[in-house]
């Protein structure tokens, strides 16, 4: 087809979001069912698709797309899978996906995040951001980052990341200032603690033993504590 298939609001906004794009960055269209990779400043490998007509359907024009561009994309070596049966295996499939990708980020020394230790890294407060609504207005979020220690210094990683890599054990529970391990029960370990007559604490915006603030993940969860610190 020709370049009239694509306007020039829709060929700008391929330009400039492949531009964004950091080499070997991955890229998902939502709702494509591919997934792509950044090899350099000129092309994209797809490297995996869904097997649905949907799916090729969706890779072909944004491939045309590309062209229009100038951004070559290479498609001879792809993976495919069968679609997923359901939304809750749709989302296993894409986590277990992301947490493989994680696996091979490395520090800037070639060490992989995942031969760190990544326990109880603590969640460090950035600041506030003014973001807007989709209904005009604006409201304030908090900012969060991760401090994960490497050989070669302190890193500030995004909370996404950090629980891709570290696991939910660690992601769901802090140090607090005095020292205890507050960690975020299962709805399994809640009735185990109800049943046996124990308590756990209520988490809000603020940590219920020391006051200082804790980060948003944490808020609204049902905590055990280990006093001290330490690991069980």
């Amino acid at each position: 087809m020709s370049e009239e298939e694509f306007g020039p609001e829709l060929r700008v906004w391929m330009l400039e979001h492949f531009q964004t794009m950091a080499p070997g960055a991955i890229w998902r269209p939502e709702g494509t069912g591919l997934r792509y990779r950044k090899e350099d400043e000129t092309s994209l490998t797809l490297e995996h698709r869904v097997d649905h007509p949907d799916s090729i359907h969706h890779h072909e024009r944004l491939k045309r797309l590309c062209v229009v561009v100038n951004i070559e994309v290479k498609d001879d070596d792809v993976m495919v899978s069968s679609p997923a049966l359901s939304a809750e295996e749709a989302y296993m499939r894409e986590m277990q996906e992301r947490q493989q990708i994680a696996s091979m980020w490395m520090t800037d020394d070639g060490t992989r995040f995942v031969d760190l230790d990544l326990r109880f890294c603590p969640p460090v407060f950035l600041g506030n951001r003014e973001i807007l609504l989709d209904n005009g207005e604006t409201t304030e979020i908090e900012d969060w980052a991760v401090k994960v220690s490497s050989p070669t210094g302190d890193i500030m990683m995004n909370p996404d990341d950090y629980n891709l890599i570290a696991g939910d054990e660690n992601f769901m529970s802090y140090h607090n200032s005095n020292g205890d391990i507050v960690r975020a029960m299962t709805r399994a370990e809640m009735l185990e603690t109800a049943e046996a007559g124990a308590t756990g604490i209520l988490v809000g915006k603020n940590c219920p033993l020391t006051g200082v603030k804790v980060p948003p993940w944490m808020w609204g969860t049902y905590c055990d504590i280990n006093r001290g610190g330490e690991e069980e």
